[in-house]
C-alpha cells in the first residue's frame, strides 16, 4: 500500500495533461521555418503573391506573375504576411507562418476551455471520480483533464497540423468563425437573447474570416446560427418554423450575415481594380465551383468531389485519429438511444457543436467541387466532442487508431532509413530519434494490450507520430538543404533557372537562393528533365534535379549540390519503390550547375 509521504509527491494527472497540451502547442514550432513540413502546395503561389504586393508598396491591388492566379483569396491573408514579414525586410517562412500557429494555438485555448467548461458543468457522474465522485474539486480535476485532451486532440488532427502552420492555412478562418460558435455555447442563453450586441460582434467576426477565405462562408455560418436560434434557443425542431419569435431570431441572423458581407465587401471599395476582383474572385473562383462540365449528379455521386468526400471529411482530416473519431459517432449515437423516453438532454453547448458540424458538411455538399478542407472550421467542434464522450467510446476504437499510429512510426522509420541510405551518413539522425521510433512503437503496441494505457497512450501517439515527421525531415532543413553560402553570395542578382512542377512552387527557391532572379522551368518530374542546354539560354545557372547517384547533365560544370525531398513521386515507379528504394523514393539531389566555356 502507498504510503502517504510518497503520496504527497505524485503529480496530479490533470496537471500532467496541462503540461503535455502546452507541450504539444509548443511542438507546433519544430521545423516550422524549413521546407519540409506538410502544407498545402498553394502556400507558395499565395507567397508569391505577398511578396510582389508588398515589393509594390501598396496595399492593393494584389500583384503576381500568374494572370490567372491573383485574386484568388481575400486581401487579409497577404496582409498578414506582408506585415509579418515587414514588407520583405524579414522574408522567411518562419515569419510568414508565425502568425498561423498563434492562430492554432488560440484555437486550441478555446477548444480546451469550453470542454473545461462543459465537462464541469455536466452533471453526470463522473467515470473517474473518487467515491465521493460529485465532488467540487474531483469534477474540476476531470474538467482540467478533458480540456487538455480536447486541446491535444485538436491539435494532432492531421488537417490542423497541415493547415495550421503553414502561411497558406485555415487557422485564421477557423479562428474567426468557430469563435463565433465557441462564444454561442459558452453563454448560450444570454447571446441567443441578446438584441445587438452578440449579433453585432458575430457579424464582425465573420467578416474578418470572410475577408481571410470568402464571402461564401457567410452561408454555413449563417445557417448554423439559425439552427441554433431554432434547436437551442426556442427549443424546437428545425422545421417548425410557425412559433414565437421566429421573425426576431430571423432578423438576427440576417443582420449578422449582412454585417459579415458589408466587411467583406469594403475589398471592393478599397481596391483600385474591383472589376478584376468581380471577375477573378467571384465569377472565376467562387462561381465556378458550382459548375461540372459532367453535371452535378455525375459528379455528387462518383469521384474524389463527391458528396462522400464531405460525409467523410471529419473522419479523414483527423487521419490517425479517424477511428476514435467514428467511435465518438457511435457513443454519441447509443448516448441518443439510451436518452430515448428520459427527462435527459443534450446541453446546449453541445448542441451547438452539433449544428455547426452538420451546417458546414450539409452547405458543402451543395458545389460540384468538394474537398474534405472545407471542413476545417468546424474541426475543434469535433475535437471537443471526442473529448466530451472520450469514456463512452468502446475501447476497440482507440486500439484501431493505435494500430494507425503504429504503422505511421514504422513509416516514419523507413523515411529515415531511406535518408540514411541517401546519404551514405549513418550518423545523420541522432541515436534518440530512432529510440522515440522504438518506444512510439512499443507504447503503441502497450497499448493495445493493456486497458489502462489504451486511451492515454491513444491521446498521443496520432501527435507522436507528426514529431517524429518532423523530426525525419529536419536535416533536409538544415544544412543538408542548403547551398553554401558563398554560393548564395554568388547568385545575388544573377538569373537561375529553377524547376517548377505545381503553381508557384518556384517560390520556394526566393528562400533558398535569397536574392537571385528565380526563373521557372516546366518539369513534371524534375528528376527526369533532360534538355539541360536549353536551361541556358535564359540564364547562366541553373538547379537541376536528380535521383541519387545520377549526373545531373554532361556539358556543364557543377558549382554546389544539396539535397531535396520529392514532392511528387512518378506513378510509373510504384508505391512499391518507397519499400524497395527509399533513397530515390523519397529523395533528390538539387545540382547548382552552368555551362562549360565553349
Amino acid at each position: 500500500m502507498t504510503s502517504p509521504e510518497t503520496m504527497k509527491f505524485r503529480l496530479p494527472a490533470h496537471y500532467v495533461w496541462l503540461g503535455l497540451a502546452f507541450a504539444v502547442a509548443l511542438a507546433y514550432l519544430v521545423g516550422l521555418g524549413g521546407d519540409h513540413i506538410p502544407r498545402n502546395g498553394d502556400e507558395l503561389v499565395y507567397a508569391h503573391i505577398a511578396r510582389l504586393t508588398a515589393e509594390s508598396g501598396h496595399w492593393l491591388p494584389l500583384v503576381s506573375s500568374y494572370d490567372f492566379m491573383r485574386n484568388t483569396k481575400p486581401p487579409l491573408l497577404f496582409w498578414q504576411a506582408m506585415l509579418a514579414g515587414g514588407w520583405g525586410e524579414h522574408w522567411t517562412l518562419l515569419a510568414l507562418r508565425l502568425p498561423s500557429v498563434i492562430y492554432s494555438w488560440a484555437i486550441a485555448l478555446m477548444v480546451g476551455l469550453l470542454t473545461w467548461k462543459m465537462v464541469r458543468s455536466d452533471a453526470a457522474p463522473l467515470a473517474n471520480a473518487t467515491a465521493n465522485g460529485d465532488s467540487a474539486d474531483a469534477r474540476q480535476r476531470h474538467a482540467l483533464t478533458m480540456g487538455a485532451i480536447a486541446a491535444i486532440i485538436y491539435l494532432s488532427f492531421f488537417t490542423s497540423y497541415r493547415y495550421g502552420r503553414p502561411y497558406l492555412t485555415s487557422a485564421p478562418e477557423t479562428f474567426w468563425l468557430f469563435g463565433v460558435f465557441f462564444a454561442l455555447a459558452w453563454s448560450p442563453a444570454r447571446l441567443l437573447a441578446s438584441t445587438w450586441k452578440f449579433p453585432l460582434l458575430a457579424g464582425l467576426a465573420i467578416g474578418i474570416g470572410c475577408l481571410y477565405k470568402s464571402f461564401v462562408m457567410v452561408i454555413p455560418v449563417g445557417f448554423a446560427l439559425a439552427l441554433c436560434y431554432q434547436a437551442v434557443g426556442a427549443k424546437q425542431a428545425p422545421w417548425k418554423l410557425f412559433r414565437r419569435g421566429i421573425l426576431p431570431d430571423g432578423l438576427k441572423v440576417a443582420a449578422i450575415c449582412a454585417i459579415g458581407l458589408a466587411m467583406f465587401s469594403l475589398w471592393f471599395a478599397i481596391d483600385p481594380q474591383p472589376g478584376e476582383v468581380w471577375r477573378e474572385f467571384v465569377v472565376g473562383e467562387n462561381a465556378g465551383k458550382m459548375n461540372s462540365s459532367r453535371g452535378y449528379f455525375a459528379t455528387a455521386l462518383s469521384g474524389s468531389s463527391g458528396i462522400l468526400t464531405i460525409l467523410t471529411g471529419y473522419f479523414s482530416n483527423a487521419l490517425f485519429l479517424l477511428p476514435v473519431s467514428v467511435g465518438s459517432m457511435v457513443a454519441a449515437w447509443r448516448s441518443y438511444r439510451a436518452r430515448a423516453g428520459t427527462t435527459h438532454t443534450l446541453s446546449d453547448a453541445e448542441k451547438i457543436m452539433w449544428l455547426w458540424l452538420l451546417a458546414l458538411a450539409l452547405v458543402f455538399m451543395l458545389p460540384t467541387q468538394r474537398s474534405t478542407r472545407y471542413l476545417i472550421p468546424a474541426m475543434p467542434a469535433l475535437g471537443i466532442l471526442i473529448a466530451l464522450y472520450w469514456h463512452r467510446i468502446p475501447r476497440i476504437w482507440f486500439s484501431l487508431t493505435l494500430a494507425l499510429s503504429l504503422l505511421g512510426a514504422l513509416a516514419m522509420g523507413l523515411i529515415g532509413f531511406g535518408a540514411v541510405r541517401a546519404t551514405q551518413n549513418t550518423a545523420l539522425y541522432s541515436p534518440l530519434f530512432w529510440l522515440f521510433l522504438v518506444l512510439l512503437a512499443a507504447a503503441c503496441v502497450l497499448g493495445m494490450v493493456k486497458k489502462r494505457a489504451t486511451r492515454p497512450v491513444a491521446a498521443l501517439s496520432s501527435f507522436a507520430v507528426l514529431l517524429a515527421l518532423a523530426w525525419a525531415t529536419a536535416p533536409f532543413n538544415g544544412e543538408l538543404g542548403r547551398f553554401r553560402a558563398d554560393t548564395v553570395a554568388l547568385l545575388q542578382g544573377q538569373a537561375v533557372s529553377v524547376p517548377t512542377n505545381f503553381n508557384g512552387q518556384f517560390e520556394r527557391y526566393q528562400f533558398i537562393i535569397t536574392g537571385a532572379k528565380i526563373i521557372p522551368y516546366q518539369a513534371e518530374q524534375p528528376v527526369d528533365y533532360t534538355d539541360v542546354d536549353a536551361l541556358f539560354k535564359t540564364s547562366r545557372y541553373a538547379l537541376v534535379q536528380r535521383r541519387v547517384g545520377q549526373a545531373p547533365c554532361v556539358q556543364c560544370r557543377i558549382l554546389d549540390v544539396r539535397w531535396d525531398l520529392r514532392s511528387r513521386q512518378d506513378d510509373k515507379e510504384g508505391t512499391l519503390a518507397a519499400f524497395k528504394t527509399p533513397e530515390t523514393y523519397w529523395y533528390a539531389q538539387e545540382y547548382l550547375v552552368e555551362r562549360l566555356a565553349p
